[in-house]
C-alpha cells in the first residue's frame, strides 16, 4: 500500500472514537536497567549495577494501551491483587484516563509481575511472579459486574494470558451475552483447548499458538490457510489472522484468504506485539475498512513496535517513519 494511502487511513482511524471493553490478564510489566562489566566472583553470572527501572501495563494492559494510543475510549474488565503490584497497575491505567470500574481486587490473588533485568539492549534475566487461580467466585463477580453495566460497547477484546481469568465457563458466559447484543468480539488466545472461543468474530493466533493447537507444523502458505480454514469452522468463526513474524500475516474467513507480506525491519523485542495486531485489525473493521486495508494497519503497526525493546505500544510519532510498500 503507498504511504499516503496509509498515513490517511491512520489518520481517520485515529479521529474513530469506539468504546471498547477489553476482558484479560491484567499484568505488570518491570524493567530494570544496569551495565554490566565484570562476572561475579560467587559464581559464573554477571553483576548488574543498577542504573534505572520503569514499569509498564503489560498483558490486556498492554492491549488497553495500544488502544488508548488509537484514540479509542477503553474500560479493561480483569482481577488483580490487592498488593503494591496492583496499586501500580490501577496507577498506570490513572495516567491514561482508563478507569478501574470493572476491575476487581482480591486478597486471594496476586497481579501477575513480569521482571526483566536488561543490560544495553540484551535481556540478562526475567523474574515472574504469576497469579496463583482465580476462583470461580471471583469470576462469578467480575461477570455479574460486566453484565449489569449500562455502558454499550462496539467492540470486546479478550486478552487471554492464561494466567487465570479466562476461563471456559466464564468466557462462555461473557461471549454468550455480548453475541446477543451483537457486540463483536475478537480473540487473542493462549493454551490448548480453544473451544472456549466458540462463536467469536475474529481470533488472532501466532505462528506457536496455532500449532500448539492443531498439534501440527506450518510451513507454507496453503498449511496456514488449511489451518485457518480448520479452526474457522471448528470454532465457528468469523475469521482467523495468524501472525507469523517475518513472514506477515494470513487471514482466513469462509470466503476470503489474504496473505499479508511486509517490508523487512530489525527487531529488538516482539513483546506485545500480538497485542498491537488485534487492536489494530479491530478497530479498523469497526471503522469499515476492507480487509486488506485492515491488514496493511495492523502489518505496520506491529512491524513498527518490535523496533523497541521492551513491551512498547503503537503511537502515532511512529507513522512519520512510514514506508511504502515493496
Amino acid at each position: 500500500m503507498k504511504k499516503e494511502k496509509l498515513v490517511n487511513l491512520l489518520k481517520t482511524l485515529k479521529s474513530f472514537k469506539p468504546k471498547v471493553l477489553v476482558i484479560g490478564d491484567l499484568m505488570l510489566d518491570s524493567y530494570i536497567y544496569g551495565d554490566v562489566n565484570r562476572i561475579s566472583p560467587e559464581a559464573p553470572v554477571p553483576i548488574l549495577n543498577f542504573e534505572h527501572q520503569r514499569e509498564t501495563l503489560g498483558g490486556s494492559g498492554n492491549v488497553v494501551s495500544n488502544l488508548i494510543n488509537f484514540g479509542a475510549n477503553v474500560e479493561i474488565a480483569s482481577i488483580i491483587g490487592n498488593e503494591m503490584a496492583g496499586d501500580i497497575v490501577i496507577s498506570k491505567l490513572k495516567d491514561i484516563s482508563v478507569s478501574s470500574n470493572f476491575i476487581i481486587r482480591s486478597k486471594s490473588v496476586n497481579t501477575t509481575k513480569k521482571t526483566r533485568y536488561v543490560s544495553g539492549i540484551s535481556q540478562l534475566l526475567r523474574l515472574d511472579n504469576d497469579s496463583d487461580g482465580i476462583a470461580l467466585n471471583e469470576l462469578n463477580r467480575l461477570e455479574k459486574k460486566i453484565k449489569s453495566s449500562s455502558k454499550n460497547f462496539d467492540c470486546i477484546i479478550i486478552s487471554d494470558y492464561n494466567k487465570g481469568l479466562c476461563q471456559k465457563s466464564f468466557l462462555e458466559n461473557i461471549i454468550s451475552f455480548f453475541k446477543k447484543k451483537s457486540v463483536p468480539i475478537f480473540v487473542d488466545p493462549k493454551g490448548k483447548s480453544w473451544i472456549k472461543y466458540k462463536g467469536i468474530n475474529c481470533i488472532t493466533p501466532n505462528i506457536l499458538e496455532l500449532e500448539t493447537e492443531m498439534n501440527i507444523t506450518l510451513k507454507s502458505d496453503s498449511d496456514f490457510e488449511k489451518s485457518g480454514y480448520d479452526i474457522v469452522k471448528k470454532l465457528k468463526l468469523e475469521s482467523c489472522l495468524i501472525t507469523r513474524g517475518a513472514d506477515g500475516m494470513t487471514y482466513v474467513s469462509s470466503h476470503e484468504v489474504i496473505h499479508q507480506k511486509i517490508n523487512p525491519v530489525e527487531v529488538f523485542d516482539v513483546s506485545g506485539a500480538g497485542d498491537t495486531v488485534i487492536t489494530s485489525f479491530a478497530l479498523s473493521r469497526l471503522q469499515g475498512y476492507t480487509t486488506k486495508e485492515c491488514l496493511a494497519i495492523a502489518s505496520f503497526a506491529s512491524s513498527e513496535v518490535v523496533k523497541y525493546t521492551g513491551t512498547t505500544p503503537f503511537n502515532f510519532n511512529m507513522v512519520y517513519y512510514v514506508q511504502d510498500e515493496k
